[in-house]
């Protein structure tokens, strides 16, 4: 006989609506951030403490509820730190729980390691570029986007690899910023007054952005989840007396700060952010869910008032589209986003500055053809000239 339930019925009909919208916020999760956090979780499970149980719990309603970065800090302090640093005689190590060898950054003039920023919320944009330069650079910027392009990522497919494509996207980056800086230059910029933060990944994003600092003569400072440091420039060394499983020796002479545990990305946006500081230009290159969640792209893009610019490379310049968002209404093209969110356009608010504000010279028409472009230059410009750095 059929088994009639009409109580749950009742209830699966009257919760619809809002189980959608939670099971939607916990998809809006980047994925890299679920695992990770699933995976400390699992690690350090103690639901015979009766205080986890209910911290798990509430963290999983603020999720649902979208309140993501309240959900991390609920299970946070229940916790124990999983990576550490260690001075050793080679440089500074360090080691992550789950990796195989330690990264380690040997010591130059330039390199300095700011330890853990486990305390996000208090950081402040002079305190981070004091502790890595001494003091902060007139100009701080930054860029976001993409570690790599992947064919299926291009609508209506595409017969480049991905190796092809993401050396197109990272060519298109550097070739975006550094007639910006030869622009700042012929103005009268000192490259030393400029500082640009980048995380540690060899690969998309911030290989451009390394390359256009080491162009450029640039400050670069980077902030990098745990997680992606293992993607850095670096080389596999042989077993030691320290490292008995060998290590990897970094090739990253700038100074740095890290992000561990849980919530290590939610962390890496709000740092970030507060490294590219307010009223700074920030460049957004595409970008997707998988690279940060909902709450970190608001810390990202808007939380410490840095001024972000969407910069749809790979369409502007090669033609290749990459859509705003897939068809489960993910974003896979932050840049996109953005501008198909945006009532006009972005650039218009920058035009009228950079056309009679901005010195003519041999190097503005290299980028007055592409209002992107301008944009950043006219933010860049400005900043340098609120601090007495330009324009004189």
């Amino acid at each position: 006989m059929l088994k009639v339930e009409p109580i749950l019925f009742n209830k699966l009909i009257n919760n619809a609506s809002r189980t959608k919208r939670e099971i939607t916020n916990m998809k809006n999760i980047g994925l890299t951030q679920k695992e990770i956090l699933l995976e400390t979780i699992a690690r350090n499970n103690n639901l015979s403490n009766p205080e986890f149980s209910n911290a798990l719990n509430e963290m999983f309603i603020e999720m649902a509820n979208g309140n993501f970065s309240k959900g991390v800090e609920i299970i946070k302090k229940f916790i124990p730190n999983q990576a550490a640093i260690k001075q050793t005689k080679l440089g500074t190590a360090v080691m992550a729980e789950g990796w195989e060898k330690p990264i380690v950054f040997p010591q130059t003039k330039d390199f300095k390691m700011l330890e853990w920023a486990d305390k996000p919320d208090v950081l402040t944009t002079e305190e981070l570029w004091a502790a890595a330069y001494g003091k902060k650079p007139a100009l701080t910027m930054g860029a976001v986007g993409n570690s790599n392009i992947k064919p299926e990522q291009v609508l209506g497919g595409c017969s480049m690899t991905k190796k092809e494509l993401s050396a197109k996207y990272e060519q298109g980056i550097e070739d975006f910023y550094n007639p910006i800086f030869a622009y700042l230059k012929e103005c009268g910029a000192n490259p030393q007054d400029i500082g640009f933060a980048f995380a540690h990944s060899d690969c998309g994003v911030d290989r451009a952005v390394r390359n256009v600092v080491e162009k450029n003569n640039l400050k670069g400072f980077a902030t990098t989840p745990t997680e992606y440091t293992q993607y850095l420039r670096g080389k596999e060394m042989p077993p030691s007396d320290e490292f008995p499983n060998g290590f990897i020796l970094a090739d990253f002479p700038f100074p740095s700060v890290l992000t561990r545990n849980g919530g290590q990305i939610e962390d890496y946006a709000n740092v970030y952010s507060k490294m590219v500081g307010k009223e700074m230009p920030l460049g957004v290159f595409g970008g997707g869910e998988h690279a940060f969640t909902r709450d970190a792209r608001e810390a990202l893009f808007g939380k410490n008032g840095s001024q972000a610019v969407p910069v749809d490379i790979m369409k502007d310049k090669f033609n290749i589209v990459i859509p705003a968002t897939n068809e489960n209404g993910a974003v896979t093209n932050a840049a996109r986003d953005m501008l198909e969110r945006v009532n006009g356009s972005p650039y218009e608010q920058y035009k009228y500055a950079f056309r009679y504000y901005l010195p003519n010279n041999t190097k503005k028409s290299d980028i007055a053809q592409y209002d992107p472009q301008a944009s950043i230059a006219t933010i860049a410009y400005t900043q340098l000239a609120k601090a007495g750095k330009i324009g004189k």
